[in-house]
């Protein structure tokens, strides 16, 4: 109750956060400015530390109450993952064709200012977030086999553990935004994007919001109405992802919205939990545009369909080991650019500066494009899920209650 409070005035809080950045950022001295950044590079720190928690809480708290029938929706939830990110980059090759017909120059950024957190305080990594994903799921699914009375209570208690996690970071997430928004006024950045690469990210965003819009009119059963309510609700998870170019920081945000977007909210936030660094919508798209209107700046000749076919199959599965870091989208699909694409180095470096400088448009499109996962997920699954949910439920009332 207290986090979905949160979660509604949130769209206040955060456009009072932008204005107070872009009216009064400038004024700030350096000293305070690296202090916010450090405080904001910390927390998400702490988020990212948290992650494999929750993540394996909410996935073994889903696959318990799935049960028997968790198998196939983990089969079906990957295959589908794949054919996503298969099919977003076959739509991103499309739209890097045409960019390839027209005439670039692109070149290295120059002349931006850098700044640099005042302290830098990190965590380790308690483990990947792929083994707390694998736990979670065959923890879930062996312990539905357990007596209720059991393993009730203590799927209860992560159920209470992740809410307050969620909730203590969904406090956070205005400082956290902060140090990132004043990091990206102070050097330049948003003003570079627009003055060099301005036609080449019109055509990207142009493409991802039409996308994405898409997506969402399909996973809101072809209703136009349904999927603009679905992506309004959207919105402090989408702030929150352009700030802080980070999925992880916006998953307290992104469960909120598909919770109120679709039916099985269990089986959603659990869909949204275990797809949030493999199911890479913006990357998909971003990727291609990129490579194409590299290519054709240095004078490249357009790659063949057996060699984009060979890219796309290597980069989805690439994707499963994406990096939950700042450009981690580029850095593992860059070896096979330029193996499969002939990049040089000159083309690497650019594509990866590039790629930062778009990561904040590429971050919100990923988060959008996992709750629209998530929403058709619960689309397929939900009416064969909904009567054993509701008696597993109900169950857990009872042994509460007594």
């Amino acid at each position: 109750m207290r986090f979905q409070t949160m979660f509604k005035k949130m769209p206040f809080l955060l456009l009072l956060l932008i204005v107070f950045v872009f009216s009064f950022g400038q004024r700030l001295p350096t000293e305070l400015l690296q202090f916010l950044l450090a405080v904001s590079v910390t927390l998400k720190a702490v988020i990212m530390f948290l992650l494999p928690i929750i993540i394996f809480s909410l996935l073994f708290c889903a696959f318990r109450r799935i049960g028997a029938n968790a198998s196939s929706i983990i089969g079906l939830t990957l295959v589908m993952v794949c054919i996503s990110n298969f099919f977003t980059t076959f739509v991103g090759h499309f739209i890097g064709e045409a960019v390839y017909g027209v005439s670039w120059d692109l070149s290295l950024p120059s002349g931006g200012r850098d700044l640099n957190p005042l302290f830098n305080f990190q965590l380790p990594k308690l483990i990947p977030n792929i083994w707390a994903m694998a736990a979670g799921i065959i923890g879930g699914i062996c312990a539905s086999k357990l007596p209720s009375g059991k393993i009730i209570p203590l799927t209860l208690s992560l159920d209470r553990l992740v809410a307050h996690i969620l909730h203590t970071i969904s406090l956070t997430i205005p400082l956290l935004l902060l140090g990132f928004l004043l990091k990206m006024q102070y050097d330049g950045q948003l003003t570079l994007l627009v003055r060099q690469y301005a036609s080449v990210i019109a055509i990207i965003i142009c493409a991802l919001m039409t996308y994405l819009f898409a997506f969402y009119w399909i996973a809101s059963g072809f209703s136009a109405r349904r999927a603009l309510a679905s992506l309004r609700n959207m919105f402090p998870a989408v702030v929150c992802a352009f700030g802080s170019m980070s999925s992880a920081a916006a998953l307290p945000y992104t469960i909120a919205a598909v919770a109120k977007n679709t039916i099985n909210k269990p089986l959603a936030r659990s869909i949204v939990s275990a797809t949030t660094n493999i199911h890479l919508v913006g990357d998909c798209i971003i990727d291609m545009v990129l490579i194409y209107a590299i290519l054709r700046s240095y004078h490249f000749v357009m790659p063949s369909q057996l060699l984009f076919l060979t890219f796309a199959l290597q980069s989805v599965f690439a994707k499963f080991s994406v990096a939950a870091i700042p450009g981690g989208g580029i850095v593992v699909v860059l070896p096979i650019i330029e193996r499969v694409f002939g990049f040089n180095g000159a083309m690497a470096s650019l594509i990866f500066s590039m790629y930062l400088i778009l990561d904040p448009f590429a971050t919100t499109a990923n988060v959008l494009g996992n709750g629209a996962f998530a929403q058709l997920m619960d689309r397929l699954l939900g009416s064969r899920m909904q009567k054993h949910l509701n008696g597993v439920v109900l169950e857990e009332n009872e042994l509460q209650d007594t």
